[in-house]
């Protein structure tokens, strides 16, 4: 099935049974859905990935056990824990009537039963945890003009046994960094914005975007912030700013279909226009926190 007609299907058992469970391959896009299902645990976070576990009935042979566990119950790490049969990224998704769909990126499995997997428990992070790796350059706009080359020493001459690609890319050169002001949503939004922007020009993805900040959001009220940038992950950089401020980041799918994203297309100066796009795309939001 393609995308449209998954679609059509995931909303059909969505208002038949109040739930679709289903694997995810690494673009987004649906490979099969999930039976079986025991307990689901998908819990929300504000300014961390969530742990999430969705407990499966299953037999040897199942499509979940030979893609996520593997030939022979795949591999143990030093835990004790299946992890994943070695290939693409998996996500895992839960769609729930009049509500987001919540989607985790698969971490391990955990197998259970006396002669052959009876019980499977899939484990994973929600997609925030994409913002704890990807890099928050202290310098982005200069990320464009890099080039990869093929390296055969390192900066001190020192020679690598096999050559490299590498770019060379400009870092803060204060110990702390170079620092961000304005509104704290904005500034974050802007700073995330900025790193996907800064990647995206150096692998050539600038037009193309795997991931973009939404930001359409209401009449920033949120205090002033000053954020030092110095190369650090983007989670790590923005998450004591959203604590100060009562903002929280939550990041979702979004597929074709769906409404349109505000998005920033221009730096210097700012512009920003509802865009489509014909590929599923993690979306950033920046949103103040309600208490209870």
């Amino acid at each position: 099935m393609d995308l449209r007609q998954w679609r059509k299907h995931i909303d059909q058992v969505v208002a038949d049974e109040g739930q679709w469970l289903g694997i995810l391959d690494e673009f987004g896009l649906p490979l099969y859905e999930l039976g079986g299902v025991v307990d689901v645990s998908f819990p929300q976070a504000r300014l961390e990935a969530e742990s999430v576990a969705v407990t499966l009935a299953v037999t040897p042979g199942d499509r979940v056990v030979n893609d996520l566990v593997g030939a022979g119950l795949g591999v143990q790490d030093a835990a004790g824990r299946l992890v994943p049969a070695a290939g693409p990224t998996r996500l895992i998704m839960l769609a729930r009537a009049g509500k987001p769909r919540q989607v985790a990126t698969v971490t391990h499995t955990v197998a259970s039963g006396s002669t052959g997997p009876a019980t499977l428990v899939v484990h994973g992070v929600g997609l925030v945890d994409s913002l704890s790796w990807w890099p928050c350059p202290s310098v982005p706009v200069e990320w464009a003009s890099a080039r990869f080359d093929e390296w055969t020493t390192d900066a001190g001459g020192v020679a690598y046994k096999t050559p490299r690609q590498l770019a060379q890319l400009p870092f803060a050169t204060r110990a702390d960094g170079y620092t961000v002001t304005g509104r704290a949503r904005r500034v974050v939004q802007n700073i995330i914005q900025d790193s996907f922007d800064a990647v995206n020009a150096l692998y050539g993805w600038a037009d193309n975007p795997h991931a973009v900040v939404d930001f359409a959001t209401r009449a920033d009220k949120s205090p002033q912030a000053l954020v030092r940038v110095n190369d650090d992950p983007v989670l790590d950089t923005v998450a004591e700013t959203c604590r100060a401020a009562g903002l929280g980041i939550g990041v979702s799918l979004w597929w074709p279909g769906d409404g349109s994203i505000y998005t920033r297309t221009r730096r210097d100066p700012a512009t920003y226009v509802g865009k489509f796009f014909a590929h599923p795309v993690l979306v950033v939001r920046v949103r103040e926190i309600k208490e209870a």
